[in-house]
């Protein structure tokens, strides 16, 4: 625990001193921060500079663009967002619902572009098929930022991303040794569209299937738009299938998979019938490990990003930065540890969490 609130209190640094990149004289902030792309340029097009803005005083827009306001994380990122950006009345961040349509994305993006908008924040949906649409932000003066399990591919200002893989691979060591290495699995995983970019699934089949005789009962099941309806239905597919005391565990891609898995065991009677390990660390999920409902799940400081991820947006905006003028030669990224949470633990990762203040 010393050593997650440790790490917690480094990446709180971090926001601070992004805060404080953001916060430079205005003077230097008023300039170019790089010429005009020449036909040389190793991107072809033209590329607009931007002069900075006074992020004290100049109207600032930003528009965020989620898979779904209706999700749980959604939620998060506002709350995290709203709450710093109350110290600047003269920014304005609008939130955009793309509904898990990843050509919506490509429209709202394009809008970014034509209605002048300061910078993007952006949940993809597709690591692929946003690539023309955030290039032609960037090149437009307009940095973009993405987040979560979906990177685009293409060059834009950055993305945080988290330890996908690994966690997986954690989740199955910690689950593995709770039930000595044996037993049975189902996995719900992500949607079939960004199966190849969030791969906290993989890391978790890998681990038993390499570590451990826990059999797989059931290829992992994608649950389309990461919905805890979907994940509900699957699951209730699953315990027809399968009777009490046939299931050891079930690992989930996210805890609002977990959440609708959750409800399916309740409702046929079988809480306690089998571990069920979720992914984020969402209040829903949190409240599932401390009510016995879960046995875990993996905590991520969304807060501490989506802050950190408003800070280095003002940094860009502050400078007239984007990833073509600042001559990126790849899309900077951070990687966000996440941290098992069980009973153990549970209470103080709630009040890590800020969520249940």
């Amino acid at each position: 625990m010393k050593k997650m609130m440790k790490t917690i209190a480094a990446l709180l640094a971090l926001v601070i001193v992004c805060g404080m990149f953001a916060a430079c004289d205005s003077a230097e902030k008023n300039q170019p921060t790089a010429p005009e792309a020449s036909v040389g340029d190793a991107v072809s097009g033209i590329i607009r500079v931007k002069a900075g803005k006074d992020i004290y005083n100049d109207p600032i827009k930003i528009m965020v663009i989620s898979i779904s306001t209706m999700g749980v994380s959604n939620r998060l990122y506002q709350l995290a967002l709203n709450s710093q950006a109350s110290a600047y009345p003269n920014i304005t961040i609008e939130f955009k619902d793309s509904e898990y349509d990843p050509n919506k994305q490509i429209t709202l993006l394009q809008e970014a572009v034509t209605q002048g908008y300061d910078g993007v924040l952006i949940e993809a949906m597709d690591p692929v098929a946003l690539n023309e649409a955030i290039t032609a932000a960037e090149r437009a003066g307009i940095p973009v930022i993405s987040n979560g399990a979906a990177q685009p591919m293409c060059l834009h200002s950055m993305h945080n991303r988290m330890e996908d893989y690994n966690n997986g691979w954690r989740s199955g060591e910690i689950l593995a040794e709770m039930c000595g290495g044996t037993g049975t699995a189902i996995i719900l995983d992500a949607p079939a569209i960004q199966k190849p970019s969030a791969r906290m699934a993989n890391g978790f089949q890998d681990y038993i299937e390499q570590h451990t005789s826990i059999t797989l009962l059931e290829p992992p099941i994608g649950i389309e738009n990461w919905s805890a309806d979907n994940a509900q239905i699957a699951m209730r597919d699953v315990l027809t299938k399968y009777g009490p005391g046939e299931i050891t565990m079930v690992y989930c891609a996210s805890d609002d998979i977990a959440l609708g898995a959750m409800n399916a065991i309740d409702q046929a009677g079988r809480t306690g019938d089998m571990l069920l390990w979720g992914m984020f660390g969402y209040p829903e999920g949190l409240q599932g490990v401390k009510s016995g409902r879960m046995t875990g799940t993996m905590f991520s400081d969304v807060y501490v990003q989506y802050s950190m991820l408003f800070y280095v947006m003002l940094l860009h905006i502050a400078n007239g930065l984007t990833s073509y003028t600042g001559g990126y030669e790849a899309t900077p990224y951070v990687e966000m540890p996440m941290f098992p949470v069980t009973a153990d633990n549970v209470d103080n990762i709630m009040v890590a969490s800020r969520w249940f203040s």
